[in-house]
Order: C-alpha cells, then sequence, then structure tokens
C-alpha cells in the first residue's frame, strides 16, 4: 500500500484513529527541535506551543507600531502647532531646534536656506552650480540617509564633521506648480552609525520634511 493510498485512505476515514485510540498513542514523531522520538501528542503540543509564540511576537510587533504611530502623531501635531505661531524664520529656527532637541534627540544639526537673508540670523548659503559645499546636499528632493562627502560635512557642522557617523538630509522645497524649487535643508547629524542608515525608512522623515517645507514657504519674503 503506498503513502498516498494510506493518505486517501485516512482522508476518507475521518473517525479511523477515533476507533483506535491505542494506535494513536502509539504513534511517534521527531522533536521539531531536538529530534528526540516523542508522542503524537506530545508533538501537538510543542506544535501550539509555536504557534502560540509567534502569534505573541506578531501581538507585541503589532503593539509597538501603534506606539510609533501614536509618537508619530504627537510630533508632527507639535510641529503642526508650532508652525501656525510661527512669524519669522528666526521662529522656525527655534521650532527645529526644539524638534530636534525633544523629538530626534540627535546630538547634532544644521538648518541651511538657500539665498540671503539679511533680517534674519538662520544660516543662509547661496547656491551655484556645481556648488563645491552643498552639491549632494542640496542636489536630494527626497529625504536622504546615510554619510554626505567630507567637505560637504565639514562646511556643514564645522570641528564637530568627525564625530558625525550618519546623517539624514530633509531637502525643504516648493513643489507649486509641478515645479520643484529649491528653498533649503536640514541636515541632523548623529554619533552612531545605525541612527540613519541607508538601510532604514525615510518615510517619516520625508513628512516633517514635507511639514518644514509648508511652514518656510509661508515665512519666506
Amino acid at each position: 500500500m503506498s503513502e498516498e493510498e494510506v493518505i486517501q485512505y485516512l482522508s476518507k476515514t475521518p473517525d479511523f484513529f477515533i476507533r483506535h485510540a491505542d494506535l494513536l498513542e502509539s504513534l511517534t514523531l521527531p522533536h521539531p527541535v531536538n529530534g528526540k522520538v516523542v508522542s503524537l501528542l506530545e508533538y501537538q503540543v510543542n506544535l501550539l506551543r509555536k504557534s502560540t509564540a509567534d502569534y505573541r511576537a506578531q501581538f507585541e510587533r503589532l503593539v509597538e507600531v501603534a506606539r510609533e504611530n501614536e509618537s508619530t502623531m504627537q510630533k508632527s501635531r507639535r510641529l503642526v502647532l508650532a508652525g501656525l505661531t510661527c512669524s519669522s524664520l528666526d521662529d522656525l529656527a527655534v521650532i527645529v531646534d526644539d524638534m530636534v532637541r525633544d523629538d530626534f534627540e540627535v546630538s547634532h544639526h544644521e538648518l541651511v536656506l538657500y539665498g540671503e537673508f539679511p533680517d534674519s540670523a538662520v544660516r543662509s548659503h547661496k547656491l551655484v552650480e556645481d556648488d563645491v559645499f552643498l552639491s549632494h546636499a542640496a542636489g536630494f528632493t527626497d529625504c536622504f540617509c546615510g554619510m554626505l562627502p567630507a567637505n560637504e560635512m565639514s562646511f556643514l557642522f564645522l570641528d564637530d564633521a568627525t564625530s558625525i557617523r550618519s546623517v539624514a538630509v530633509l531637502p525643504l522645497l516648493s513643489r507649486e506648480g509641478g515645479e520643484i524649487r529649491k528653498c533649503g535643508v536640514l541636515v541632523l547629524g548623529a554619533e552612531s552609525k545605525s541612527a540613519f542608515e541607508k538601510e532604514k525608512g525615510a518615510l517619516f522623515l520625508q513628512y516633517l520634511a514635507d511639514l518644514l517645507s509648508a511652514i518656510l514657504l509661508r515665512l519666506l519674503p
């Protein structure tokens, strides 16, 4: 009798082991972890334990995601409310300082606006073609995580550049009329290489960049 015939017979006779309980008790299987021979009942118990552990891990991950989403919502809410009260570029700089300190807890950041703003203390830089200071940082239209060239790191962070191991670049843009206009950039710097790894998603960073861009555009002369 082939295995397939046995399978077909048992499928058509679901009460077989009910009528032959002694046979069911005598069946043994290899343990799913250590390979030792165990009873069918013990084997099923071990499978149930593994399933329970998997479900628990999935549940804990869902709880973690919910907490992250709540944290994201709170950070966004604080930024939007602060932006509504913002009336100058200097106010924007204060908002960015607070956000970096309270929400990101990263060690370094630089906000640079493109152009000339003599009435503001915000750092500015006039972009030129093939800019040697910010060609990479200013080239992004989406958020970037990783590292920038050494010359740009030195320009942005001065003497602190050598201690920074990863950065997040948040481009501040106007997309009005479908045309992209570069208005500035916020660069977050961390002394940990894993803080802003290339492999990490930048969805929340992009959301923040969009919010900051909207606030900035309202304040630009």
